[in-house]
């Protein structure tokens, strides 16, 4: 697993081998994940169906490279993870 680093408001972690990574809202926590598009998957909690982060699959190989993330606007995710997605950070 590569690096932790965490924010005021997000946490996040990145795996380098398996080119994942893995965005919390604080703390890591046991959550619902939910497909939405192009390798960005939405984790939910359990019980409050609250947006609690996201995992994103093929991050530098793929998502990083997208040249079209208008349809994140159209997620129903928080503002914070919406900026970091839409900045998409080098993380390795």
């Amino acid at each position: 697993m590569g690096a932790f680093v965490e924010t005021p408001l997000i946490s996040w972690s990145y795996d380098r081998e398996s080119d994942v990574l893995y965005l919390s809202i604080g703390r890591a926590r046991p959550a619902i994940t939910h497909g939405a598009k192009d390798g960005l998957l939405i984790r939910t909690d359990p019980k409050t169906r609250e947006i609690v982060g996201l995992t994103i699959l093929d991050y530098e190989s793929k998502f990083r490279r997208l040249t079209d993330l208008s349809w994140i606007d159209k997620e129903p995710l928080p503002a914070e993870l919406i900026k970091f997605l839409k900045n998409r950070p080098l993380v390795s």
